[in-house]
């Protein structure tokens, strides 16, 4: 006989299930960021790339220069070359120096100086490679250049490929007129060919040097900077909440991140080793949780900054357009408020400097801001049994596959705030979660895997039954960042979805608003939760198999009142644990939608190996 299950009407708690359990995370973190973004120019400012710190695959180089000094031929000859010294290559040299007196942004410009030693006609400047364009594709083009000893000659930008003696140009631009002070240059390419590894070569065909800063090249259509495909999966994955934070904001200095992008300087990542190139800061991430329907959850510094500053950035994010921070963030194309709501004071924080810090910080925005949500750092009896009532949640990470044991930890810190806290409504944001953090050899792939999915679904489970005091929770990461992205995308324009993504998706769009009872035998290794939604009635129960064998359930619903017998069914499952998807199989693990029958007020049902499952039953409204 299969065990049964009982879904009761019964509520398990009086609180809504709130929907920013289903949010996510992003950060400074290699190519996270990056990964979302439309530009496809690295280094466009010439601080160089740095090696993380941490890398996936172990090994791997990310340091090699991006831009290289480069000479060929024109793009197009237009003479009969009749002899053979006219196909040999250019005599002609080009340097690249980082010049320090009057840069455009940061502290040194890019200076390229060309050596013509060859009659022949020649294009030398610097190339980088790696650029992936299509055929018809509008690009979008923007430097500043200042110059020396070039007089009338363009400065010419080509996308093709380099053959030495010439250049095989897919699109191309000239610009003249170019003085001695910063100017923009910008222009549309269009390229005429597809190719996933072309190269931009900016260049003169003559003696002379000039200096070059800020190089861009995105495509024509983007989301304030944002790549489409990315905003357009992440709005249908549905994430109440995204968090900005992470280790950088020991260092980071949020004011550098605003104004306009091309004055911006980049910033060495201190915590994890590589150049940020600082087009994406606070004004941007806030414009990227408007276009997913997202509420933002701001991470304060709380090492490295002053109060004041922490004042500043909130009244940059919600002050009066005629406040000094307000008319900085209009002047950035936003005059209306962005309205944060939540704001969490240091990131993995914990010890007496800290709390004092967090109280200082705490009492501040109370005092100016009373109707935002404050989130503290670690939890701490401290902070617990005296200093709670600054605060309205309490944040520990949860990096580790879960367990029944894990779970009960959450539940007795639970316990201990109940009973012992100055704020007995201080509820928890579990700010970071994910099965691993740290882990930064071969393991690290497991975050692609179906393990790491049914893993998602089990924490899920416990948010729905810790629904009462967990209100906040936040999967780390949002895209690539070495694996544990959902959305993983590269240079070509490619994306795909890791089986971790599909059944975020499902929790976030399928969960209902109140968590059920559910009567079952409390050793079944099958995981479940259920939720009603308000309104019309309908029940979800969520379902994790584990295990490598079936499991067979008679689920009782005799007191449900369903409506419909035909029950909706949603399941993701696979072969193995570790089955994943890849940019050569893109839809390996994916899930399946069907019906089944529910005959009388019980079903039988089997939930296959290694799998996430979400039956919906039609209740009576």
């Amino acid at each position: 006989m299969p065990d049964n299950i009982r879904i009761s009407p019964e509520k398990l708690f009086d609180d809504r299930i709130s929907p920013l359990i289903y949010g996510d995370f992003i950060e400074f973190l290699n190519d996270l960021l990056p990964g979302m973004w439309s530009e496809k120019i690295v280094d466009r400012n010439f601080a160089g790339v740095l090696q993380p710190h941490c890398i996936y695959p172990p090994g791997t180089n990310w340091a090699y220069p991006r831009w290289a000094t480069m000479v060929c031929g024109q793009p197009k000859f237009d003479r009969w070359l009749d002899s053979h010294a006219d196909t040999e290559m250019i005599n002609t040299s080009a340097e690249l120096y980082l010049d320090e007196e009057n840069p455009f942004a940061g502290n040194f410009s890019a200076k390229v100086s060309v050596k013509q030693n060859d009659n022949r006609p020649f294009i030398a400047g610097i190339a980088q490679g790696n650029i992936s364009v299509r055929k018809g594709q509008k690009l979008n083009f923007e430097m500043y250049l200042r110059c020396q000893n070039i007089k009338d000659a363009p400065i010419t930008v080509c996308i093709g490929r380099n053959y030495g003696t010439f250049f095989r140009s897919y699109c191309r631009a000239e610009f003249k007129g170019i003085s001695n002070e910063w100017e923009k240059f910008s222009t549309t390419l269009i390229s005429e060919t597809t190719d996933d590894d072309a190269v931009i070569l900016i260049g003169i065909p003559c003696n002379g040097a000039f200096w070059i800063d800020k190089v861009s090249l995105t495509p024509e259509y983007h989301l304030h900077g944002w790549r489409p495909d990315v905003v357009e999966a992440i709005h249908k994955m549905k994430p109440g909440i995204i968090r900005i934070g992470g280790s950088s904001l020991i260092f980071y200095q949020w004011q550098n991140g605003i104004g306009p992008r091309e004055k911006r300087a980049p910033f060495e990542n201190h915590p994890w080793g590589n150049m940020e190139e600082n087009d994406i800061g606070l004004h941007e991430f806030l414009q990227f949780c408007e276009l997913v329907k997202s509420e933002p959850l701001v991470c304060l510094n709380s090492n490295s900054t002053t109060l004041e500053h922490v004042m500043e950035e909130i009244e940059y994010c919600n002050g009066d357009v005629h406040t000094g921070y307000g008319t900085i963030r209009a002047e950035m194309g936003h005059p209306k408020s962005f309205n944060v709501k939540y704001w969490q004071i240091g990131n993995e924080q914990a010890g007496e400097e800290y709390e004092r810090t967090m109280v200082s910080y705490a009492k501040a925005i109370r005092e100016r801001y009373p109707q935002l949500s404050i989130l503290a750092s670690y939890p701490s009896d401290n902070i617990l049994f005296n200093l709670s009532n600054e605060i309205d949640y309490i944040c520990p990470h949860f990096y580790a596959p879960y367990t029944k044991e894990r779970e009960n930890e959450l539940r007795a810190l639970i316990a201990k705030i109940k009973e012992k806290a100055k704020n007995k409504d201080l509820k928890l944001g579990i700010t970071e979660w994910n099965h691993t953090a740290g882990h930064w050899g071969w393991g690290r792939s497991w975050l692609l895997t179906l393990y790491n999915a049914l893993n998602a679904g089990r924490m899920f489970n416990m948010y729905h039954r810790l629904g009462d005091s967990v209100k906040i929770a936040n999967r780390s990461n949002m895209t690539n960042s070495c694996c544990s992205g959902v959305l993983q995308t590269n240079q070509k324009g490619e994306i795909y979805f890791t089986p971790c993504y599909f059944v975020q998706m499902a929790y976030a769009n399928f969960s209902g608003d109140r968590a059920l009872k559910i009567y079952n035998d409390e050793n079944d290794p099958l995981d479940i939760s259920a939720t009603l939604k308000d309104g019309n009635g309908d029940i979800a129960l969520f379902a994790v198999n584990y295990l490598d064998t079936p499991l067979q359930r008679s689920m009782d619903v005799s007191d449900m009142g369903i409506s419909d017998n035909l029950i909706q069914t949603w399941t993701l499952s696979g072969n193995s644990l570790d089955d994943l998807n890849s940019f050569q199989e893109k839809d390996r693990v994916s899930p399946n939608d069907s019906m089944v029958e529910l005959k009388g007020n019980t079903l039988e049902y089997e939930f296959p190996p290694y799998s996430v499952t979400v039956l919906r039953l039609k209740g009576a409204k």
